[in-house]
């Protein structure tokens, strides 16, 4: 029964189906030599960082809702609304008899 709970929509996962990680691999392997190659040379280097290495970090430090935490059943939800409706028609009549 999912009265009192909202589901979440799935996450969207992008997954390339026409990669190689070997020439991934072999481009950064090539980038790290050239910027290398600058630096002997005197050259300042352009600086480009490895998004790779800042990937998930800022999401790790979120801090979201627990999940394992304890949720309102729905049945004590529901006798709650009706025990506060029942101390409403008092406050509003004055007795408890309907």
């Amino acid at each position: 029964m999912s009265l009192f709970s909202t589901r979440s929509p799935r996450r969207f996962k992008s997954v390339h189906i026409y990669t190689s990680e070997r020439q991934d691999k072999l481009d950064k392997l090539v980038a790290e030599a050239k910027r290398e190659e600058q630096i002997s040379r005197g050259e300042t280097p352009d600086y480009r960082p490895d998004l790779e290495s800042y990937r998930g970090k800022f999401a790790k430090n979120l801090k979201r809702a627990d999940p394992d935490r304890r949720r309102l059943h729905p049945g004590i939800a529901i006798a709650l609304v009706v025990v506060l409706l029942i101390l409403w028609y008092y406050l509003m009549t004055g007795s408890f008899f309907f």
